[in-house]
């Protein structure tokens, strides 16, 4: 598997809701993150975890009076949950028999990353699959990118965010 396809892996699931064993797992990987800052490890290593919780539940789960960080493309592209582009990735996955998290909306961007490596892995050759997600991805994720980088109060996940606007900046 290669670096780049590991790293997708990584980037979404760092994007889900954080637990006991995330610390250790971002301690792990943090010699293999360039872009994970040291500050942001040992600001994480110092942060209780509800507190880490917490900040995940604001930026992308229900944050008041709005949730600033939605993960999901529809949210960026349409304004609203379970839009087109729900139905248009779903579209793409089924293409190749892709079957991402079934409690997730299909534009979840865990999913989509996911989904990225998994076309680099199994369809590199056919272009038209790639093309098809990245697309999808340069559509919407340096809008979200930029207010996770604005909006999050730990260092972890302004990060993270910087990392998806590199990998997804338009060009």
């Amino acid at each position: 598997m290669s670096e780049k396809i590991q790293e997708l892996i990584v980037l979404a699931g760092l994007l889900g809701e954080p637990c006991e064993e995330s610390m250790e797992a971002i301690q792990e990987l943090a010699p293999q993150l360039d872009w994970l800052s040291k500050e942001a490890v040992e600001e994480v290593a110092s942060t209780p975890l509800e507190r880490w919780q917490m900040e995940h539940t604001r930026l992308f789960v229900s944050g008041h009076p709005k949730t600033e960080c939605a993960p999901f493309e529809s949210v960026w592209a349409e304004g609203r949950m379970i839009g087109d582009s729900t139905f248009s990735i779903q579209t793409l996955y089924n293409k190749v028999q892709y079957k991402p998290d079934a409690e997730l909306p299909a534009d979840y961007l865990g999913s989509e990353l996911e989904f990225l490596a998994f076309v680099l892995e199994n369809y590199n050759e056919q272009q038209a699959f790639l093309v098809e997600i990245l697309e999808h991805l340069h559509g919407w994720v340096p809008k979200f990118a930029k207010a996770v980088r604005i909006h999050a109060d730990l260092s972890f996940y302004r990060d993270y965010a910087k990392r998806l606007e590199a990998l997804f900046e338009m060009k």
